[in-house]
């Protein structure tokens, strides 16, 4: 006899998919046109009347970012992850930002939506708020970090990265800045990116002393934009969509590493970061509870520096600018 649908394995898949899905968004016509089935094939699906096949559940997980391990891990002490390999090819970085990319746009489609980003180094949403920024950015990750061959021994140059991954990075920086977010900052998040630049303008990476000052002068524009952003409660987006409300807080302890919580209407994501850029992504609800759980912690301990806070914001940003403008001087002086 068959099992009952509401207790059948495709019964918790499919209760997955739903809550993935935004409301506004038909669910059947979006699987009929992602199998290439009909739409009334997708609803017997949905109903538990007809199997999806192996294929069709590869295809739906490969879309919708989902473990099938993930669905059902969360009756044991098992957390499922996702992740992007990131090394050997400048096709996997690509690969990498498109999939970021895609799952913030599919943050955006709910309604009800919030991210809290702990940041022990600056967020890489933040790494493409300009095309000299992200240019130094995708040039360093593929040249330090990525190894890849044909950055290697090369000097950076604004035109040195694909035209591909520039694009891709504005719509991740676009996307992101729509999205309602909460993060939590230490004094010392800004320097992973200011101690990059010294260290390639000490390796002899930049062409000149005037490229390095460039970036880092670019880096100072960040900081007077967040800085604003904070004053305001609001992220400043440049793209189509308005800007998301934004809450900034410091903390004096140590963060440890970028963690990443998301709400997306029913759903919660969590997001830890690996081997510097890359990061390991679980839908498992009672390790992304526990994930929350530590945020709220960390905020109750840190200090509100966006909105009134002036006082603080204004200490803040101050020892951020002092960072890099120590930064320029070093680099002025050799």
């Amino acid at each position: 006899m068959k099992q009952k649908k509401q207790d059948s394995i495709q019964a918790e898949f499919v209760k997955t998919l739903k809550a993935l899905i935004p409301a506004e968004i038909s669910i059947a016509d979006a699987l009929a046109d992602l199998l290439g089935i009909s739409t009334d094939s997708a609803y017997r699906r949905l109903r538990c009347e007809t199997d999806f096949t192996l294929e069709e559940i590869y295809k739906i997980c490969g879309r919708y970012y989902i473990s099938i391990d993930s669905v059902f891990s969360h009756k044991s002490d098992t957390v499922t992850c996702n992740y992007t390999t990131l090394t050997d090819s400048e096709e996997n970085l690509e690969k990498y930002l498109s999939g970021l990319c895609n799952q913030l746009k599919s943050i955006n489609a709910f309604d009800d939506k919030k991210i809290i980003y702990a940041a022990e180094e600056m967020p890489i949403m933040h790494s493409f708020f300009n095309k000299e920024l992200t240019a130094f950015k995708l040039f360093y990750w593929q040249r330090s970090v990525l190894n890849l061959p044909q950055y290697q021994g090369k000097k950076f140059a604004l035109d040195i990265v694909s035209p591909a991954l520039m694009k891709i990075a504005e719509e991740i920086h676009s996307e992101y800045m729509a999205i309602p977010a909460i993060e939590i900052w230490t004094d010392e998040t800004i320097l992973t990116v200011v101690k990059q630049i010294e260290f390639y303008y000490e390796s002899g990476a930049f062409a000149t002393k005037e490229d390095a000052l460039n970036i880092l002068e670019n880096v100072k524009k960040l900081a007077e934009h967040l800085n604003t952003a904070a004053e305001r409660e609001q992220k400043i987006n440049t793209g189509n969509k308005p800007g998301g409300s934004y809450h900034l807080y410091n903390s004096d302890l140590v963060i440890g590493t970028n963690c990443i919580h998301v709400k997306a209407g029913s759903n919660n994501f969590s997001y830890i970061s690996f081997n510097t850029m890359n990061s390991l992504t679980t839908a498992n609800q009672v390790f992304c509870k526990e994930i929350e759980h530590w945020m709220k912690n960390l905020i109750k301990k840190s200090s509100l520096i966006s909105g009134s806070a002036e006082k603080q914001r204004f200490q803040f940003f101050r020892n951020m600018q002092r960072h890099i403008d120590n930064s320029m001087e070093k680099i002025k002086n050799q």
